[in-house]
């Protein structure tokens, strides 16, 4: 041993101090996730500084809980910044969730299939109608109208434990939405067609007119708290249909016959636990530019429809602006990030364009996420366009 080896711990003494086996860092060192101080180049024995024993304990922690071996690279690139690290750890624990609410579902088909013979079981849902009425408005609009892709023609309700997910899409933008419920039965998923989903949100509309007037829903506005009567919504799934009931008026649809995609899968292909760039931006100050008279457009053709093409890129000051996207405004400096996008998509996406959202994207050619800043559970991701 060396004088230098001996001011060092040895690959097995790593391993006792950290939790992590002798395969499991010498397969980290391959990845270069954590490679040691000094490899032997006699015998290639790898030798580790104390001050690496922090970072494998916590290499060991995130492989204990099936940290993506990329989320620990990032982890491990930002464990001086303690709010990313937060965020990545936030974006596993809902890919955990996630796929703890799929195994669920999945299970509980998996029983049906035993013995079908089994009671018919129902899952009711108590919930605001401005909610609902809000979640429907943030995710029609990206309901596919291709006659040849009709498991693209509704919205996905997602019934979870505490309430329930919206999805659409129509293969070029995903709309997310969230509402808060009392539930009452096991998670399970309906694709609802999208008449039916207009024909709600009519009924929700025309219940809020009638506020005041009819409270027969009002005895369980009491099923979750801060609702009264006037705003509660009941939602019925069984495997014939479901059933809304709002102020006394029900509205019942048959689902449409087809598996929705793997959304998550999905979400976890086109966006990346940790985008490279996370804009805040207003809203209402964005659609204003999108909507001015001169607003700098190109036209490009899909499927022999034309489009207007807006580009993004960012000023002096890293805020968001509007570029020219048939120029090279914004493609150097600090405006290095230059994306375009369908327009008509960006205004569906900002929604009535009030508040503060965030824009979040990896680059030029990969898909940018609209988010709300005060709701995580609802946004839309766009693809972009090639200029």
């Amino acid at each position: 041993m060396t004088a230098v080896e001996s001011e060092l711990r040895s690959i097995g003494e790593l391993a006792r101090a950290s939790g992590l086996t002798v395969s499991a860092l010498r397969f980290y060192d391959r990845s270069g996730v954590l490679p040691p101080a000094r490899v032997d180049p006699v015998t290639g024995y790898r030798w580790y500084a104390e001050e690496q024993v922090a970072p494998a304990r916590l290499v060991a922690g995130l492989r204990r809980v099936g940290m993506p071996l990329t989320g620990i690279a990032e982890a491990l690139r930002h464990r001086h910044r303690p709010a990313e690290v937060h965020r990545l750890l936030d974006a596993h624990l809902r890919r955990l969730e996630d796929g703890l609410a799929d195994a669920r579902r999945e299970l509980s088909r998996i029983r049906s299939l035993i013995d079908p013979e089994e009671t018919t079981v129902t899952t009711r849902l108590v919930l605001s109608r401005t909610d609902l009425a809000a979640a429907v408005d943030a995710v029609r609009f990206a309901v596919g109208a291709d006659p040849e892709l009709p498991v693209l023609s509704g919205v996905l309700l997602e019934v979870a434990l505490d309430g329930v997910h919206l999805f659409a899409t129509d293969r070029f933008r995903l709309a997310v939405a969230r509402v808060g419920a009392t539930v009452d039965g096991p998670p399970v998923s309906v694709l609802l067609p999208v008449a039916a989903v207009d024909e709600l949100r009519a009924l929700l509309d025309a219940a809020g007119s009638l506020s005041g007037r009819d409270d027969s829903l009002s005895g369980r506005g009491d099923s979750l708290p801060g609702l009264d009567g006037s705003d509660v919504a009941e939602v019925v799934v069984t495997p014939d249909g479901v059933t809304v009931t709002v102020a006394g008026r029900p509205l019942t649809a048959v689902p449409l016959p087809y598996d929705f995609p793997d959304y998550r899968r999905l979400l976890r292909a086109q966006l990346g636990d940790a985008p490279a760039y996370r804009i805040p931006f207003d809203g209402a100050a964005l659609r204003a530019a999108l909507t001015a008279d001169g607003v700098p457009v190109c036209r490009r053709a899909h499927e022999g429809v034309e489009h207007e093409v807006v580009a993004l890129g960012l000023d002096g000051r890293g805020e968001l602006r509007l570029v020219d996207p048939n120029g090279t405004d914004g493609a150097d400096g600090a405006g290095a990030l230059r994306v375009a996008v369908n327009r008509e998509y960006l205004l569906d996406a900002l929604g009535s364009g009030d508040g503060q959202l965030v824009l979040e994207l990896d680059g030029p050619i990969t898909p940018l996420a609209v988010r709300r800043a005060d709701d995580a559970d609802a946004f839309s991701v766009l693809m972009p366009v090639r200029l």
